[in-house]
């Protein structure tokens, strides 16, 4: 005797009426049935009567809050594949919601495409789980906030942010990998603060910059008198580790010797020191990171394959900086407001013109090289805003060599003062007020300058200001012509703008600069 399908069901909580019928109106027209609820409360209600295959649950409501109801959701129906949806999401938003067992994680606002594909996918995994008679583990519930500034909205990214959720709560060894300045340290970090063992110490050793005599010394301690200059007893990063997490950063750069005294450690949890026959029982849970192809090097008999079984049980790939552009932005506004909390100065903004050059760049050292960057740049600039100016010029170059068609880069060129008599015309550089208004005053006509025949205008800038050991070109050329159209309106700053092309509050802000006053 056959039995009829059973049809899904799909529980919406969320206090948005519109969105709830738009979510129904979607869910329905695929067969399935559809609950609603508009607030955390009634919707644990409605799961606990009803039993749902999907829930989409809305983190921000009146009342309970979505984190809250996912975890209570959890202990009514472990096998309900749990959707979170937000507008404000953050990375620790995103950690926590994986951390606690959510199916997954969408931002609003979201193409009712996506949460459709999302939804088939939440159901053919919650029938798997129903066939296989299999119940979610109940998740790990800590608070524990991340430090150290992970930044990153990009999908590559939040997939990170989620294997993170999936692994800190267990005690499994984790191989971090990624291209050198990709912040594998910081996910190290963020796997141990999410993790059982957050109260417990945390030590981070980079293998690659300890000598190789040393380093055995350095992890598991030694004896007094094991060796010259051993006048003292040592206890290892290991014995202080015990009950905590040891993060081995630089892995691949470790001698083969030390290699078989780590995976001893692993296997068995015991080491010894230097110079010592005892054997030491540390309970230690190792994440590991390299920059280097352990493929390869097990292959070339450099690196042991025991060990990189042992280490790579779970892998995190973080992404290049090239491969996550639309981070770029959030990455910059994080580095400038971190440098005016520790300067206790006022936060420093980009311009649009550098920020889309910027967007253009491969960034070779990744997130590390744009810290840097970033943190020079505003030392540099002399505004409370980043010009293109103020980048390093090797960048730029760089920039310009592999795109001819990005933004014209700053000139360097040592020019002299403007006579107060030449006729030039400047193209100032752009800001945001300009460009609005450049959207309401008609160019001018390239061969004249305030109605008068110009030949050739940029060849008599060059001629006027080349000889000279003064730097500031656009200052002089600005000045210059505000002063000639003051001359010329009268000293009427509405026409003098007019002909200039700019606000008159710009004008005014430019004619106490210049003191034409």
């Amino acid at each position: 005797m056959s039995h009829a399908p059973i049809t899904p069901k799909v529980l919406v909580i969320d206090d948005d009426n519109d969105l709830r019928y738009s979510l129904k109106r979607v869910l329905s027209g695929r067969q399935y049935e559809v609950l609603e609820a508009a607030s955390g409360e009634e919707g644990l209600s409605m799961a606990e009567q009803h039993n749902p295959h999907v829930i989409l649950l809305d983190n921000r409501m009146g009342g309970m809050s979505g984190m809250e109801a996912l975890q209570h959701l959890r202990g009514i129906n472990p096998n309900a594949m749990i959707i979170l949806m937000t507008a404000y999401g953050t990375t620790q938003t995103t950690i926590e919601a994986m951390k606690f067992g959510a199916f997954d994680y969408i931002m609003k606002p979201f193409d009712l495409k996506k949460i459709l594909t999302l939804t088939e996918s939440a159901i053919a995994a919650s029938k798997d789980l129903d066939k296989a008679g299999k119940e979610e583990a109940a998740p790990a519930v800590s608070n524990e906030d991340i430090e150290g500034g992970i930044i990153g909205s990009s999908s590559a990214m939040q997939e990170v942010f989620k294997m993170i959720g999936q692994v800190a709560a267990s005690d499994v060894t984790v191989m971090v990998t990624g291209e050198s300045g990709t912040g594998k340290e910081l996910i190290a970090r963020a796997i141990y603060q999410n993790s059982l063992r957050a109260q417990k110490p945390y030590i981070a050793v980079n293998c690659a910059a300890i000598p190789e005599n040393l380093i055995e010394s350095e992890l598991f301690g030694h004896e007094k008198g094991s060796f010259t200059g051993a006048t003292n007893q040592r206890i290892g990063k290991f014995e202080l580790c015990d009950g905590g997490t040891i993060f081995l950063d630089e892995i691949g750069d470790m001698a083969l010797t030390t290699q078989t005294k780590i995976l001893r450690a692993l296997q068995e949890g015991e080491i010894q020191r230097v110079g010592s026959s005892e054997t030491i029982k540390v309970n230690v849970r190792m994440l590991a990171a390299t920059n280097k192809p352990l493929e390869e090097m097990v292959k070339d008999k450099t690196f042991r394959e025991d060990l990189y079984y042992r280490l790579n049980v779970v892998r995190i790939q973080l992404p290049p900086l090239r491969e996550r552009k639309e981070d770029v932005p959030k990455l910059i506004d994080f580095v400038l407001k971190r440098l005016a909390r520790d300067s206790k100065a006022d936060t420093k903004s980009i311009s649009p013109e550098a920020l889309a050059l910027l967007n253009q760049y491969r960034w070779p050292g990744n997130v590390r090289e744009l810290e840097n960057l970033i943190y020079r740049s505003a030392v540099l600039a002399q505004g409370d805003m980043i010009l293109i100016k103020d980048l390093p010029q090797e960048v730029v170059k760089a920039i310009h060599a592999a795109s001819p068609s990005a933004a014209p880069e700053p000139s360097t060129t040592e020019v002299e003062p403007v006579a107060e008599d030449a006729v030039v015309e400047v193209a100032p550089q752009e800001t945001m007020e300009t460009a609005a208004v450049a959207e309401r005053v008609p160019a001018p006509d390239p061969t004249t300058l305030l109605g008068q025949p110009l030949p050739d205008p940029y060849d008599a800038v060059y001629q006027a200001l080349r000889d000279s050991h003064d730097t500031n070109i656009l200052e002089h050329a600005e000045r210059a012509l505000i002063a000639r159209a003051l001359g010329e309106s009268g000293g009427k700053q509405v026409r003098a703008a007019e002909i200039l092309g700019m606000t008159r509050a710009t004008l005014r802000k430019r004619i106490d600069q210049y003191d034409l006053g």
